[in-house]
Parts: C-alpha cells; sequence; structure tokens
C-alpha cells in the first residue's frame, strides 16, 4: 500500500484516484527489478559458494598428497638412516642424500582423481635436521590451471629429525 502511495506522488497522480483494483504498470516493473535482483544475488553467492568448495578440495587432495608423503619421508628417517656417533650433526645431509637415492626426488607430477598437480620438494639439511619445504601447484593439463597466474595451491615447511641422530648424539 505504501508503494503505491509513494509512486503515486512521484508521477503527480492524487491517490485513489483511479478507483480500479489491481497493480500499474510501474509497480510491476519495479517488483519485477526487486526481485530480480534477489534472485541475482543468491546465484551470484550460490556461484561463489561452489567455487570455494572446489578450491578447499583442491587444497585437501594437496594436503593429503603431502601427508602420505611425509609419512614415508618419517619411515625413513626412523627405520633406514642408521649410523653413530661420528654422523653427528650430518644426519641431515645424510636424510636428504638416502631419500634422494630412495628417488624422493626435488620434483615430481602426480594424478589426484583424475587432476594433475605439479608436486616440489626443497631440501635443506641443517645439522641433524632436515627442513623438507612441500610446494603443490597445478600442472598445465589441471583444469584450473592459469597461464601467467597463480597455480600454487599449498605450501608446507616441515623439519625431520632422524632417530638414528637422537640415539647417538646424545650430549
Amino acid at each position: 500500500m505504501w508503494i503505491r502511495l509513494l509512486l503515486a506522488r512521484l508521477v503527480s497522480e492524487p491517490p485513489f484516484a483511479n478507483e480500479e483494483e489491481g497493480f500499474s504498470l510501474l509497480e510491476v516493473l519495479v517488483t519485477i527489478l526487486v526481485i530480480t535482483g534477489f534472485v541475482l544475488g543468491a546465484l551470484q553467492a550460490s556461484v561463489l559458494a561452489n567455487l570455494f568448495r572446489i578450491q578447499a578440495r583442491d587444497r585437501q587432495e594437496a594436503a593429503n598428497w603431502i601427508q602420505q608423503d611425509l609419512e614415508l619421508v618419517r619411515f625413513h628417517a626412523y627405520y633406514r638412516l642408521t649410523g653413530n656417533s661420528s654422523h653427528c650433526g650430518q644426519y641431515g645431509t645424510r636424510l636428504r642424500d638416502h631419500l634422494v637415492a630412495q628417488n624422493f626426488t626435488g620434483n615430481d607430477t602426480v594424478t589426484i582423481e583424475n587432476r594433475t598437480y605439479q608436486i616440489s620438494r626443497r631440501y635443506d639439511p641443517a645439522n641433524n635436521t632436515l627442513r623438507i619445504e612441500y610446494t603443490v601447484q597445478y600442472a598445465p593439463s589441471h583444469p584450473r590451471f592459469g597461464s601467467g597466474g597463480n597455480n600454487i595451491v599449498s605450501r608446507l615447511t616441515t623439519e625431520v629429525l632422524p632417530h638414528a641422530a637422537i640415539n647417538n648424539c646424545q650430549q
């Protein structure tokens, strides 16, 4: 009712000058515009929610892969690397060399659920620890790869202390 009064003042008609029932063309057009605005806003929110869901899935897949790889690295650091007290201060380098010999190279291309990612590992030994920096990014064949854009999905930096360093380098 208040919209009708407002519209009547805008078009310089006295309120209720016409006793016919129903809505005017201007009222219908304004209503259509308002409803269209709400529908478009809801659609945009739906599209953004879907985009965030897909990005979250990509990050979760990357995190799962990193976790699996890190578990293998920890296995090698705990069970496969041996030494004695003469190796103290060198276990980080020895672990890096062992991992490279076991094909834990710096770069890999992995496919997870038909999507391809490029994984890079950077090893940085320091005394008895090995710092590993993982970077996961979209491969060129990935549907969300952007040429010239930021294709990084996830990054993680961690340090691994070999079990042999704990056993042999106690002071």
